[in-house]
């Protein structure tokens, strides 16, 4: 009797690991495999209260592929310019891809997080960027994190150049985190998210409409050109993400 007693306590306690171990990975994983989800992965100053540690960065996924998906921030995380310096400029060459694939990089994710970051071929043909302006958009890169193009954010978030767009996407506007506003993100009050947050304007991989500009989405949500050198603009990190890879 005494035997099956323990038998029994047993195969409980396997059938409860068994269950934990499924809720985990669905936990983990099912999430990204919604287009259009919220998920969570890194860390990053955001609150504006760097005493309480980096807050969860959360990502909206815009596609799923073959085991992979792709990842952009919900909210503008760092208020930079596109570059250092007011001079021609191609997203390969750009001092803020710098930044995203070193500083941003490193400071966002820990080593088993960034070992499931893919390392992308990023297409800067001339077909990514806007149709309307004659300007060049470099080699191609090979990227952890980048930004999106005129045309990957038409694609995602159906955003399309001012003159063109009624002004009514919410799909498309961003809002800045506390700690980009405090480094100097731009917001308007006037406008507001989907979920009624005050929206700034966030930086493209494209160029502008000359090639010391670089194209960037407004606080309406439509596309825009503006010089490189602007500093109240916020970072949209993207990436894509392994979910074959051990960490899940």
């Amino acid at each position: 009797m005494k035997k099956q007693f323990v038998i029994a306590i047993l195969l409980m306690l396997f059938f409860a690991v068994s269950i934990c171990t499924v809720l985990a990975e669905t936990t983990i994983t099912q999430p990204f495999d919604t287009i259009g989800g919220i998920v969570t992965f890194g860390r990053y100053e955001q609150d504006g209260n760097e005493e309480n540690g980096p807050e969860k960065i959360e990502w909206i996924v815009l596609d799923v592929q073959d085991g992979k998906v792709l990842l952009l921030s919900k909210y503008g995380l760092e208020a930079k310019r596109y570059n250092k310096k007011k001079t021609d400029v191609t997203w390969e060459t750009c001092t803020l891809r710098a930044w995203l694939n070193d500083d941003f990089l490193n400071k966002a994710f820990d080593a088993k997080e960034q070992s499931a970051i893919l390392t992308t071929e990023v297409d800067n043909g001339d077909a990514q960027g806007y149709s309307g302006w004659i300007t060049s958009g470099g080699n191609n890169t090979k990227d952890k994190i980048f930004l999106l193009s005129c045309t990957e954010t038409n694609l995602y978030l159906d955003a399309k150049y001012w003159e063109n767009d009624d002004g009514n996407n919410t799909k498309s506007r961003i809002a800045p985190t506390e700690y980009a506003i405090e480094n100097g993100a731009w917001f308007d009050d006037k406008y507001q998210t989907a979920d009624g947050k005050p929206t700034g304007w966030w930086w493209l991989r494209s160029p502008g409409i000359n090639q010391c500009d670089a194209a960037f989405v407004n606080c309406v949500g439509s596309l825009f050109t503006d010089s490189v050198l602007d500093s109240s603009a916020v970072v949209r990190p993207a990436f894509w993400l392994n979910l074959e890879s051990d960490i899940f």
